[in-house]
């Protein structure tokens, strides 16, 4: 922001603290000088989503009050007219600036008509509204399940006219037309449609955090851009159908794939078609979704009000909301959505000249590589031959030939994968990261089985893997595949259209999975995945807690954009520089903590460790967070404590509690530990990469200090990194690298994941401006001005230079301490 400029007003619903005004500033100014990408790192607990929040509806509101979009072209059917006229050139500019002025007039005043309908439509309740669609009158009777319900459609050919993808076909246009009506349905109602071509999209990586932003925005206001009247935040939250499914049989299905396939199956069938399901050509439909499209204006809502909402009006909110995107000012949605192009034109979502703002993006590059890869195993495969075999014995006779032919080349092929990796197993060709030779796969088998498009085709458009997952799970033949097999065949249709597909940005290579040979199909270069969105985007926004290091963004995710047209901001912690102290303990007396794979089982470091902990549970109140480098070593730590007395003497002191593996147990652990360390005091040992370093907020009491036990690399040895490294030093020396430099470049990868890893869990610990906290860093390497700089720039500010004794650490730990006891009793 240029300092001759006033300070701006972003609507923020409370007083600012001056790190999110300047957080608002740095958003606000990116979009404003056409930057095409911004990195924000704002620490945990700083208020960021709101910052977000604020500048960018701001930037949106003072945008759409200029009207400089009226030369950018819109989303209006009117804006057709005014370029035919701008186009003219036998008119003359006074008569085309008229012409524009009538239309942008007209437009105002449907939005302001607009505003009033919603505020006459917030004062009435939505319940009991809804318009009953042809035969809903019956009361819905529970169906009994029939062996019909497990059977494919006949599967004849390719290119027969009745076949399944012709059927999908003649699905997508009428469902394309439903959509297309209930769009121009707008017009026999109020008219109103959004012209501005720019539209914010918030893309967060889980449901409560979409929940949560949702949450936030519907606090704030934001300055109309109708002059007088109100405007309310035009707001649209985006899921997946097993989110927002209203059928009683669909939604109760486990997984996402089989809502997905179950809900194109009702669809399919006439006799059996979702009594949800907006119709075509049906004014009393075209009533109820747009009666859905304008209640879900009238207020902010989430995606379980959605769901509510859509139940009440008796209209799928799945299809239903798709109205609203047109005219949404901001639309929320999960990373798959986004960052699928498949997935967004599927949906008719265009990102074009818009804002894309992703939250919690310090792990982008392995979400987008994730949601692109596929693996699969021999137990896997073993598990879905044999779910095969049982469908098929039962249903054999009850199919028709397309559908025999095809379930057997799908078993055919499974097998030969299967056999595949057993021979390469007997010949110790399954070397983790080492690479699989697809081609190596098919040999020796018929050409028949070869063109596997036709049965990837087949799996796609018949859904044979819900009616078989569908079936196994219902049947009582095979107990043990019900929770495990069946849910496999739709992890085998994906490999298998890795197969036929893959990007020449990904490697297939081997990998273990506890003992299991797997293959896997990794997205190495996410780059090119996200490359349409930063082109089609105005700007793209990367915001995180834990943004440090930065490199690895510059170097893999956007190497196309120029420096210039990036936009770097780190805004300090909203907490006093008084109130956190980071230490790093490189020794104890003559024991030197190095936490490296070969040292980090010395037995008299392992000993020295307990002792130190002992002394700071002496020191430091309440509760202690301890985060271990993986799973597999604090069970050996707890171990070799719990041989030798220390645990024992750790418990006397604080009562521990240890992070599980098993996800259903953190809700519990956390309700109990936080009861102790509000109380007498207690030390959670967690783990890096865990579900509480990723999502748990370990505010006040919870955490006086957060400790991390070395530097937490991961297993170098994994197939996955194996091959990235592989991935990255090729690409150096493509570039004209040397080979010194691909291997610097691999290094400095593999240490920014750590690096980033130990920021995200540190930064559980502060949650506002209140809060305090000591980070205390054990390792020797800590002391490295090398890793120092690639901690987050908050820890570096508060890091102790001065190398000191433990003893002379642990006194300045008990200053802190007593410091912050004595200002809270004087206050």
């Amino acid at each position: 922001m240029n300092r001759d400029e006033p300070r701006r007003t972003y609507n923020h619903p409370y007083k600012p603290y001056d790190i999110q005004v300047q957080l608002m500033d740095a958003i606000y100014d990116t979009i404003q000088n056409n930057y095409k990408v911004g990195l924000f790192e704002s620490p945990t607990g700083t208020g960021k989503t709101l910052s977000i929040i604020c500048s960018s509806m701001t930037w949106l509101r003072n945008y759409k009050k200029s009207q400089d979009h009226s030369s950018m072209g819109s989303k209006s059917a009117n804006d057709d007219e005014s370029a035919q006229t701008s186009d003219s050139d036998d008119e003359p500019d006074w008569v085309k600036e008229a012409h524009i002025k009538n239309i942008r007039s007209r437009t105002s005043a449907l939005a302001i008509d607009y505003e009033r309908h919603l505020e006459e439509l917030s004062q009435t309740p939505h319940t009991g509204h809804a318009v009953e669609l042809g035969q809903r009158t019956h009361k819905r009777k529970k169906k009994a399940i029939d062996d019909e319900d497990f059977l494919p459609d006949d599967y004849n050919s390719d290119t027969d006219s009745n076949s399944v993808e012709t059927k999908n076909a003649k699905l997508q246009q009428e469902i394309n037309q439903i959509m297309t009506r209930v769009d121009g349905s707008a017009a026999k109602t109020h008219g109103f449609v959004n012209t501005c071509p720019v539209t914010i999209f918030f893309s967060s990586r889980t449901h409560s955090q979409l929940s949560q932003f949702a949450h936030q925005l519907s606090i704030t206001s934001f300055e109309s851009s109708l002059g007088e009247i109100a405007e309310r935040t035009k707001f649209m939250p985006l899921s997946s159908r097993k989110q927002l499914c209203i059928h009683p049989t669909v939604s109760s299905l486990s997984s996402v794939t089989a809502v997905n396939d179950a809900c194109v199956e009702l669809q399919q069938k006439p006799d059996k078609r979702c009594e949800f399901m907006p119709r075509p050509n049906h004014p009393e439909s075209d009533q109820i979704v747009q009666r859905f499209a304008d209640y879900a204006f009238t207020a902010i809502k989430d995606i379980e009000e959605l769901h509510d909402l859509g139940a009440d009006l008796k209209v799928c909110p799945y299809y239903a909301s798709r109205r609203n995107m047109e005219n949404s000012e901001i639309i929320a949605l999960p990373y798959q959505m986004l960052l699928q192009q498949a997935t967004r034109k599927s949906l008719g979502l265009s990102v074009k000249d818009s804002i894309v703002i992703i939250d919690e993006a310090h792990n982008l590059l392995d979400v987008i590589s994730s949601i692109n890869s596929v693996s699969i195993t021999r137990n896997d495969l073993s598990s879905v031959i044999a779910s095969l075999k049982i469908y098929y014995n039962k249903f054999t006779k009850r199919l028709n030939s397309g559908n025999r032919i095809h379930l057997m080349k799908l078993m055919k092929l499974c097998q030969l994968v299967e056999s595949y990796i057993k021979n390469c197993e007997a010949q110790n060709k399954c070397v983790p990261g080492s690479d699989v030779f697809i081609d190596e796969l098919f040999q020796g088998s018929t050409g028949d089985l070869l063109n596997i498009h036709r049965i990837e085709k087949y799996l796609d458009k018949s859904k044979i893997a819900y009616k078989i997952q569908t079936y196994i799970e219902q049947s009582k033949e095979e107990p043990d595949t019900k929770h495990t097999s069946s849910p496999l065949l739709f992890k085998v249709t994906a490999f298998l259209k890795s197969l036929v597909n893959p990007s020449k940005e990904g490697r297939f290579f081997w990998d273990k999975i506890n003992q299991d040979t797997e293959i896997k199909y990794l997205l190495l270069d996410p780059s090119e995945m996200f490359r349409d969105v930063v082109e089609s985007a105005r700007c793209v926004l990367l915001c995180g807690g834990t943004m440090e290091p930065v490199e690895d963004y510059y170097r893999y995710l956007f190497p196309y954009v120029p420096k210039e047209k990036i936009n770097k901001f780190t805004c300090g912690h909203i907490v006093p520089r008084e109130n956190i102290e980071v230490f790093t303990i490189a020794q104890r007396k003559s024991t030197v903590f190095d936490f490296s794979y070969h040292k980090r089982n010395d037995p008299s470091m392992l000993r020295e460790l307990a002792l130190s902990l002992q002394e700071m549970c002496k020191k430091i109140p309440n509760g202690i967070v301890v985060f271990a480098p993986s799973y597999k070593y604090l069970n050996q730590l707890i171990s070799t404590w719990r041989n030798d007395g220390n645990l024992a003497k750790i418990s006397s002191l604080k009562q521990v509690f240890l992070e599980s593996s098993d996800s259903t147990s953190i809700e519990a652990i956390l309700r109990d530990y936080g009861a102790a360390a509000r109380g007498s005091g207690a030390i959670l040992f967690s783990v890096v990469g865990g579900k509480m370093s990723e999502g748990v907020n370990f505010s006040d009491e919870l955490a006086r200090a957060v400790v991390m036990l070395g530097l937490p690399y991961p297993n170098a040895f994994s197939g996955e990194l194996i091959a990235k490294r592989k991935f990255i030093e090729e690409t150096t020396l493509s570039k004209g690298g040397t080979q010194a430099r691909a291997k610097e470049n691999s290094r400095e990868y593999y240490e920014n994941l750590c690096m980033r890893a130990v920021n995200q869990s540190v930064g559980r610990s502060i949650r506002h401006a209140n809060d305090y906290s000591v980070i205390v860093l054990f390792d020797t390497r800590y002391n490295s001005s090398h890793i120092q700089s690639k901690l987050s720039g908050w820890m570096r500010s508060s890091i102790r230079r001065e190398r000191e004794s433990f003893d002379m650490t642990l006194e300045r730990i008990a200053d802190f301490f007593a410091a912050k006891t004595l200002s809270n009793k004087e206050t």
